[in-house]
């Protein structure tokens, strides 16, 4: 999710040798669903070095998957399916899960050096876009806990003990270069805002059992 370290994830493991799909799932987006099924098939055979989406809804989603878990070295950063809580309708299979503290990515995703444009649509960070974002990440993390529920292969990384989580289930080496940056998140958001982020996700977050959160 935007403001977890997912640009980071995407570099480092390309740095592994593996080839990674880019989002392609961000054509179930709202933008891109309002672009139209052409414009969606394009962007996801873009984003996935020549990959088609041959069939619409779930049966696309696990053909997709099928075919990139048969392809040697390669893997997708995904971002939207997690969220719309579909990948527990498919095939299990083994999916790592990044977040980071909902305050603190929050505060990353609306700095303006990355997404803080879409925030500034809403109205700035100080917005109901805190609301938005924040149930959001809820659903991540529900899909998370859903798919553990159920026997699936599943880890769960926080972006403030990246190094540690990565190394815990084997994948070390693409934590060399991990540099934690703080949240810093005053004056960017005030208080009532933070508030109002960990209120909408304190259930979930309490559920996960993460201490830094």
């Amino acid at each position: 999710m935007g403001g977890s370290g997912s640009t980071y994830l995407r570099h480092a493991l390309a740095r592994a040798g593996l080839t990674v799909h880019n989002k392609p799932d961000i054509i179930h987006h709202r933008y891109w669903v309002k672009q139209g099924r052409a414009a969606q098939r394009e962007e996801f055979t873009r984003r996935t070095d020549g990959f088609a989406l041959d069939a619409t809804g779930l049966a696309g989603i696990q053909q997709y998957l099928d075919r990139l878990a048969a392809t040697s070295a390669t893997t997708a950063v995904l971002s939207t399916w997690a969220e719309q809580q579909l990948l527990r309708h498919t095939t299990p299979r083994r999916v790592v899960f990044l977040l980071r503290e909902p305050a603190a990515a929050y505060r990353s995703m609306c700095d303006p050096r990355r997404h803080g444009d879409i925030a500034e649509q809403y109205g700035g960070p100080d917005s109901w876009y805190a609301v938005f974002y924040a149930e959001r990440w809820r659903k991540i993390a529900e899909e998370y806990l859903a798919l553990r529920a159920v026997g699936w292969d599943v880890s769960l990384w926080s972006y403030e003990q990246l190094p540690n989580h990565a190394r815990r289930d084997g994948y070390g080496e693409i934590v060399t270069e991990w540099r934690r940056s703080e949240p810093c998140l005053k004056p960017a958001l005030s208080e009532d805002t933070i508030e109002l982020i960990r209120m909408c996700t304190g259930g979930v977050r309490k559920a996960l059992d993460m201490p830094d959160w």
